[in-house]
Formats: C-alpha cells, sequence, structure tokens
C-alpha cells in the first residue's frame, strides 16, 4: 500500500508542476475544465501548489512512523474528489470523457491515498 500512494504522489507532483510550468495548456487539455470558467493563471498556479504541497506531505508521511502527517495529507484530495462527485451529480451523472478524467484521474488517487494512511496509521498503533 505504501507503494502506491508514493505513486499516487508522484502523480500529484508532476501533475503540481504541469499546472505551475504550463498553466494555460493544462486549461485547455485538461476534460471539463474550460466549462467551468475562464481561465485564470492565478488560480491554476495556485492549485498546482495545492498538489504539490500534498505530494510532499504524502511523501513524507509514507515514510515509516508518519501515518498521522500522511493522513493529514490526504485530506485535501478527498475533499477535492467530494465536491467532484457533487459537480458529477450536478451533471445528471454523465457518462463521458470529464467523468472518466475525475474518477480516473481525481477519485481513485483521492480515496487510494486515504485508504492507505488510515491502514498505515492502523498498522503502527498496533506497534
Amino acid at each position: 500500500m505504501r507503494q502506491i500512494v508514493q505513486i499516487i504522489a508522484a502523480i500529484y507532483l508532476l501533475h503540481g508542476l504541469y499546472m505551475l510550468v504550463a498553466p494555460f495548456v493544462w486549461y485547455e487539455n485538461t476534460p471539463g475544465v474550460s466549462m467551468l470558467g475562464p481561465y485564470n493563471t492565478h488560480f491554476v498556479r495556485d492549485v498546482g501548489l495545492v498538489y504539490i504541497v500534498t505530494a510532499i506531505g504524502i511523501i513524507w508521511g509514507a515514510r515509516p512512523r508518519n501515518a498521522n502527517l500522511l493522513l493529514f495529507a490526504s485530506v485535501w484530495p478527498a475533499l477535492h474528489a467530494i465536491y467532484h462527485a457533487w459537480m458529477w451529480i450536478g451533471r445528471d451523472f454523465a457518462l463521458d470523457l470529464v467523468a472518466l478524467v475525475n474518477l480516473v484521474g481525481i477519485q481513485i488517487p483521492a480515496w487510494l491515498t486515504l485508504y492507505g494512511a488510515m491502514r498505515m496509521r492502523r498498522s503502527e498503533r498496533l506497534i
């Protein structure tokens, strides 16, 4: 589980760097993003920084005896996933590319990270 969480963190780190370095390219090429409103460099880069900080927290938290940090670092992805699930419900459960990107890029990584954090925290408490 630790390795899966670290892979997700690496993906978050790369995603955040992509948003920081090429915010307009990210905006234009991420399905569904342009549907949410006009392009805003500041906002895209702010979210990119959140992804980077989250990735660092997950990487650090995935180390032995740091499960509380991992649990804390997994909170933003989980809240982000809840918000995107709510948006998907508002789109009448549309089954399209936007929903697929939401599932693969937001929902699965967020919930796997939270699950991994809870498992690691439980196992650390047993030691």
